[in-house]
């Protein structure tokens, strides 16, 4: 079997310590400073309730694996075992100049009454808790694809429907025969990308599952498909034309092979819905009538009454219920303005015939034919500050939409008046941050301040010129609605007690909102500290530090993070979203929302590292060296932990040199080891001297000095961290994080400010 190989990085040191040692350490000492566990994929990557199995997990640092932890109820898991790859495959890696990973055995048991859906699968290791993988219940027959394949002998599938779970290995086309009856609405829908969205070291970032659908007796070619509209998992709905077996075809589109390219491929006369619409309604409303358009539904299309009562405005998945079971679900928006709709008897495909709508609105429209048009008026007074914008893509619509804003003479008249440049009137593509696992954002935006009373018309249109009763849009034309969302990342901190862990938050500020935004934390023990808890006004980014008190019990928590910020004169809190930040085709990056955050607490370090310093921004002066002062405080080992490092000698070694036996001793024991402490986060173009603490001394400086002057202007936070190697093994603690603020040199003049990155970045499909 071909093993998926990762770039290369040294094996951590655990791995070249005697098994006993690298037990007793494990017992007696925290953590080590190591990459959090990484897991690459489960195999298979769902199950059906009910059932207990066995599963393959590929990953790195995952030394020391002994704990599963699954979202939601119902399901529990165990690690079986750690397997090292084997000397063939480091010998394949390295021809390639990686390293072979590592493999796990989980045993995951799932209750029949377990609720279907996908799940967050994490384990714990020795470097802490694992990254999130998604792991499907549900509720049809499963089976396992039959490795290795034979050469023109497709695997007999059971009666549908059925779910069928494969790896595209390397060079690998997996084909399955089934039966099927005259008149019946197939779905063959694969699951591949929704499984693993991103991969980091592949173009174009993702798995590209194809399928193809042949007669099994003929071997003619059927049809074939290798996305659904903008989606890379593909999607056929076919209808059988005569009794007989039939054959599927699945492999990567673009020739790759690879253990992470897992797969679920569902085949069976099951409901499926391509479509709503409205895309949306306003939360709190009843008695709102939506349209499901699909197959294996009560008719072609399903039209029901849904109340919004209660909700609260966001995005919820809603499906339909059948007798052959429930339908997959589909994104749905619940706004806050009110709505109406696009008038489909009346021609609105002119300015001059365009339908005049009523502000602040939200209109649920389609582009309903290729080379459709929508046009709508609206009037608008002097001064005003309107946003007009269109969820569709977002939202699951094939629709890739842009804008156009038409305004009337006096608008062009006051432009030309002022001399001004003319304002930006037309609108394709925005990115949108919040949704991570988009990587084409089709949904135009446009903010516009009016120049003059008057009436002003918008036109919509998709830009390929294609349409359909598919195309479905929400168009919002409204005043601005400032407000912002938070994204935190990593969703798996770690922390020994008494130290602290730096993570990152992400501002998404709509509609202008460029205040300063307040964080706390919430759902942990008393002691816990949030410092330099606050984005500034006008950044989009921000570091904060979580401080474990010294007396904190080892663990894993589930914090909760919360903001607020003063908008309009009004206190605006949210919650923070947890996120995980994932790389596609080696440079682009996306933050992916996730359930929860989780921080895991380790027994605390033989040593602590304090920094006394003022409350405020440390200023370091360019050509100017800073001295930061730092005081390290000594853990000496309890007897017990000091037992668990020595492991009992033999009888043969009993009478070895005593000098030997002391020298052996002082290696295993901390407080006869120096502590190293240096400055980490301050970027490039700065010159750090760290300080060397032997045993017995307590106080110390770091020293810092920039020289590069263009970092004249720069401010963030910088981080005090203390290690020490017990045997080999790094022990790592950090004190809070430090804001700093760099100066230009004396006499010189700061350079004008760097335009702040964007977010992330994002590429189209």
């Amino acid at each position: 079997m071909h093993r998926q190989t990762l770039p290369r990085r040294r094996p951590p040191l655990l791995l070249r310590a005697p098994a006993a040692l690298a037990l007793a350490l494990a017992a007696a000492l925290p953590a080590p400073l190591a990459a959090a566990p990484y897991i690459e994929h489960l195999y298979p990557a769902g199950a059906r309730r009910g059932q207990t199995l066995e599963i393959e997990l590929m990953g790195r640092s995952i030394d020391g694996a002994r704990e599963v932890q699954i979202s939601g109820g119902g399901v529990t898991g165990q690690v079986l075992s750690v397997i090292e790859p084997t000397e063939e495959q480091i010998r394949e890696a390295k021809k390639d100049d990686l390293v072979a990973s590592q493999t796990a055995r989980l045993r995951l048991t799932i209750a029949p009454a377990a609720a279907p859906g996908v799940r967050d699968l994490r384990i714990m290791a020795d470097s802490g808790l694992s990254n999130r993988f998604r792991f499907e219940i549900g509720t049809l027959p499963e089976v396992l694809e039959k490795k290795p394949d034979t050469a023109g002998a497709p695997q007999i599938l059971p009666a549908l429907p059925v779910i069928i779970n494969g790896q595209c290995l390397r060079y690998d086309r997996d084909r399955f025969r089934f039966h099927a009856t005259a008149g019946q609405n197939l779905l063959i829908q694969v699951k591949g990308r929704s499984i693993k969205p991103y991969l980091a070291d592949g173009v174009p970032g993702w798995f590209q599952p194809k399928i193809a659908l042949y007669a099994a007796g003929t071997g003619k070619l059927i049809e074939e498909a290798d996305d659904f509209r903008f989606d890379p998992d593909p999607v056929l709905l076919w209808k059988v034309p005569a009794d007989g077996d039939y054959e599927v075809e699945i492999w990567d589109a673009v020739s790759r092979g690879r253990t992470d390219l897992v797969y679920r491929m569902t085949i069976g006369e099951l409901p499926y819905i391509t479509d709503l619409y409205p895309l949306g309604a306003r939360a709190g409303t009843e008695n709102i009538l939506i349209t499901a358009t699909g197959i294996n539904l009560p008719g072609s299309t399903v039209r029901r009454r849904a109340s919004f009562a209660g909700k609260e405005p966001g995005t919820i998945h809603i499906n339909a219920p059948t007798k052959l079971g429930s339908t997959n679900s589909l994104p749905f928006e619940l706004g806050s303005l009110p709505e109406t709709f696009e008038d489909e008897r009346k021609n609105n495909d002119t300015q001059r015939t365009a339908q005049h709508v009523e502000t602040p609105v939200t209109i649920n429209g389609r582009i309903s034919r290729p080379g459709d048009t929508d046009w709508y008026s609206f009037t608008a007074k002097k001064g005003e500050k309107l946003v007009i914008d269109v969820m569709a893509r977002r939202l699951g619509s094939p629709l890739d939409a842009k804008l156009y804003l038409a305004p009337e003479a006096p608008f062009r008249a006051a432009v030309r008046e002022a001399g001004a440049r003319p304002p930006n009137l037309s609108s394709d593509d925005v990115t949108d941050p919040r949704y991570g696992l988009i990587t084409h954002h089709a949904d135009p935006r446009l903010s516009v301040t009016i120049p003059e009373d008057g009436t002003y018309r918008v036109m919509l249109a998709d830009t390929q010129g294609k349409g359909s009763p598919a195309h479905a849009y929400r168009l919002r034309i409204a005043p601005a609605q400032p407000d912002y969302e938070l994204r935190i990342t990593p969703d798996n901190l770690s922390v020994p007690a008494g130290g602290a862990v730096v993570a990152q938050i992400k501002a998404v500020r709509i509609d202008d909102f460029d205040g300063e935004i307040r964080l706390h934390v919430e759902d942990l023990p008393p002691g816990f500290d949030l410092a330099a808890s606050t984005i500034p006004a006008g950044k989009n980014a921000a570091f904060l530090s979580l401080v474990a008190p010294r007396d904190a019990a080892p663990g894993t928590y589930a914090p909760r993070f919360r903001a607020e910020a003063e908008i309009e004169g009004k206190t605006v809190r949210h919650n923070v979203a947890a996120a995980e930040e994932l790389m596609q085709a080696f440079f682009y990056y996306h933050t992916v929302p996730v359930a929860q955050s989780y921080l895991v607490v380790t027994a605390p370090p033989t040593f602590f590292v304090e920094v006394p310093l003022p409350a405020g921004p440390v200023e370091l002066a360019v050509d100017q060296e800073v001295e930061i002062p730092v005081r390290i405080t000594r853990r000496p080992l309890t007897a017990e932990e000091k037992a668990r490092l020595q492991p009992a000698a033999p009888a043969a070694r009993a009478k070895q040199n005593k000098q030997k036996q002391r020298a052996n001793a002082n290696a295993a024991d901390p407080a006869t080891l120096p502590v190293r402490v240096t400055a980490l986060r301050l970027g490039k173009g700065v010159s750090i001297t760290s300080a060397q603490f032997n045993p017995g001394e307590t106080e110390g400086v770091v020293k810092i000095k920039v020289l590069d002057p263009k970092r004249a202007g720069a401010d963030g936070i910088f981080v005090i961290e203390g290690t020490q190697r017990v045997r080999g093994r790094k022990i790592s603690i950090a004190a809070p994080a430090i804001p700093y603020k760099i100066l230009p040199a004396p006499g010189q003049e700061p350079p004008p400010p760097a335009p702040e990155k964007k977010n992330n970045r994002e590429k189209k499909t």
